[in-house]
């Protein structure tokens, strides 16, 4: 098989991590009742660049850009490659439309900005359908090769998802908590804070299953592969970098805070810190899955 470098799980990281904050973001605004859109903005806003980034990475690490525009003329249904990059490129097209629409309703009157939200609302759902191909997708590519360490089990795929959901509200705390002036209110970071640590629990149990099938699965090469991970080569960014960075430090963080108003003493710098963590072994958990399935 080609070799995936570092573009391609930097790539599926970007990804991953656009479309799990697009969901997140979307969710949370229909289930807390809080319907001004600005979670989901700061979503779109910063999930559309990072998927660009990530298409711009995957066309690096193809050497050829004109291999990179020959998946765009040609859609193939049995391809993973070329429907997972379709799915991206429709779902940063809505992302840049919704932007330009909040844009230009700035402009209008209220009464003339009505057409235009009406339009972004039916935009949003067409770009929360994409969000979860998107996330899907990242986990689903690696599923459907012959690696031992990635094909035969849809609990990649799922562990992927739930990475890439809890990495997605980590950025959105990060980035709506920060700065003079805080763009999210602090219940909602709290809510998001909490969702959280319910992801990485998630995350957590995939991630122990995966390790059991690996363990339990007839296919050849699996225990090999799981052993790779667990006391081989990338034994130390696997339990370093997934189990603690990604998972068990940010779950006792957020527990440590779970409850807590985010004005009280260090609470703020605490959510901020769990999810800088969460980012970041995320990023270790593409490269780990990535890099062991090659080897």
């Amino acid at each position: 098989m080609t070799t995936w470098s570092a573009p391609i799980w930097l790539y599926l990281w970007l990804a991953g991590m656009a479309g799990g904050a697009y969901f997140a973001a979307f969710l949370a605004e229909r289930f807390t009742g809080n319907g001004n859109g600005q979670l989901l903005r700061i979503a779109t806003y910063l999930g559309a660049p990072l998927a660009v980034v990530g298409v711009i990475l995957l066309v690096a690490d193809l050497g050829n850009p004109i291999r990179f525009w020959h998946l765009l003329t040609v859609f193939k249904a049995v391809s993973p490659m070329s429907i997972g990059t379709w799915i991206l490129l429709i779902w940063i097209g809505v992302a840049v439309v919704m932007a330009i629409l909040w844009w230009a309703e700035a402009s209008l009157s209220q009464e003339a900005g009505r057409g235009l939200r009406q339009i972004t609302g039916a935009l949003s759902w067409i770009g929360f359908v994409f969000a979860i191909l998107v996330m899907a997708y990242t986990g689903v590519l690696l599923a459907t090769s012959s690696q031992p360490l990635w094909t035969g089990t849809l609990l990649l795929p799922a562990l992927f998802v739930a990475s890439a959901v809890s990495t997605g509200v980590a950025m959105l705390i990060i980035s709506g908590a920060t700065g003079r002036t805080r763009l999210v209110p602090g219940k909602m970071v709290s809510r998001l804070a909490e969702a959280d640590a319910i992801l990485i629990v998630v995350e957590l149990v995939v991630l122990v299953g995966y390790a059991i099938w690996l363990s339990a699965s007839s296919t050849a090469g699996t225990s090999e592969a799981l052993a790779l991970l667990t006391s081989g080569a990338l034994a130390l960014p696997f339990w370093l970098g997934v189990v603690l960075l990604a998972l068990l430090i940010p779950l006792g963080l957020e527990f440590a805070s779970w409850g807590k108003k985010l004005e009280t003493g260090g609470v703020w710098r605490t959510v901020i810190t769990s999810s800088v963590f969460v980012i970041l072994g995320g990023l270790i958990l593409r490269a780990v899955i990535v890099i062991g399935g090659q080897i």
